[in-house]
């Protein structure tokens, strides 16, 4: 739900969409906030795995509800990118 509810805010969308460039370096969509959420997430997963804490039949349901949710993100972004094709194309 939280991938959903960032997805209407449209701040990450509205925030690339204002940069006059054509083309951008994929690093610079994110800022320092979420680089360190990435990296905190990345280290608490590899920690998790790795240190026997988490069965890996967690592990297993884990990845694959935020597969599906990332999965819905990217679509639903497609979507809004879409659409913001089509309004561009019509004005």
């Amino acid at each position: 739900m939280g991938f959903i509810r960032t997805n209407r805010q449209h701040t990450i969308t509205s925030r690339i969409s204002a940069y006059e460039e054509e083309l951008h370096f994929f690093l610079k969509f994110f800022d320092v906030k979420s680089f360190i959420i990435m990296a905190v997430m990345m280290t608490g997963g590899i920690w998790l795995r790795s240190s026997g804490v988490a069965p890996d039949r967690f592990i297993a349901f884990f990845y694959t509800g935020l597969g599906a949710s990332l999965l819905l993100a990217g679509l639903l972004f497609g979507c809004n990118f879409a659409k913001a094709l089509a309004a561009k194309g019509k004005a």
